[in-house]
């Protein structure tokens, strides 16, 4: 990440034009040539911030992630912290696949990330970002009873949500995205209560 405000200002402008340009056109409309022109830079300038053409698509994705889970973050923290976990979770999944649909460039990244990165890799990612910034704080919030919750847990909360949830934002018919956010429901309940019934009892047990 550049640290000089001009030079961040510029490799968001870049990230822009491209998440404009999957959105309106699609992923194989994207090239270092018109993302540079939409930005007015040289095309030298894009390769200052990104390797190559699937490095500018990988951030514009990660970027939109983070858009979504600051946005999901923020709404559960206007949330009532009595509120019961499992209803706060299923108003968490709400958020978070209502601000993933509001974003028009997300889906059409999403598929780019799934094609040019390795899944191990991206789960290591998303620990740091959705584990991170969204499931840690959401226990926190909403199941303080757990002091430190089980990495091992989370991860597999995190590689399972994150699977199903793809799976339902790739998914065009409604029938079946309606049919895929039921089970998503209940897989993340049954795997919150798994981490709930693992957490230790007032005597530490």
């Amino acid at each position: 990440m550049p640290r000089q405000p001009r030079a961040r200002q510029t490799r968001a402008a870049l990230i822009e034009a491209t998440e404009i340009l999957v959105a309106r056109e699609g992923e194989a409309a994207v090239t270092t040539s018109r993302v540079a022109a939409a930005c007015g830079v040289a095309v030298g300038s894009v390769y200052r911030y990104f390797a190559d053409r699937d490095a500018l698509l990988l951030a514009a994705y990660d970027d939109t992630v983070a858009r979504i889970v600051a946005a999901c973050a923020a709404a559960l923290e206007r949330l009532d912290p009595t509120t019961p976990v499992d209803v706060a979770a299923r108003m968490m999944l709400e958020h978070y696949l209502t601000a993933a649909d509001a974003v028009p460039a997300h889906v059409g990244l999403l598929r780019v990330m799934r094609r040019l990165r390795p899944v191990e890799h991206d789960q290591g990612q998303a620990e740091n970002r959705i584990v991170g910034d969204l499931l840690g704080p959401f226990l926190a919030r909403f199941a303080p009873a757990i002091p430190t919750p089980d990495p091992h847990a989370l991860a597999f909360l995190n590689a399972l949500l994150g699977t199903l949830v793809d799976l339902y934002l790739v998914e065009d018919r409604a029938d079946i995205r309606l049919r895929l956010r039921d089970d998503i429901e209940a897989h993340m309940v049954l795997a919150l209560g798994r981490i709930l019934a693992g957490a230790p009892d007032e005597d530490g047990n």
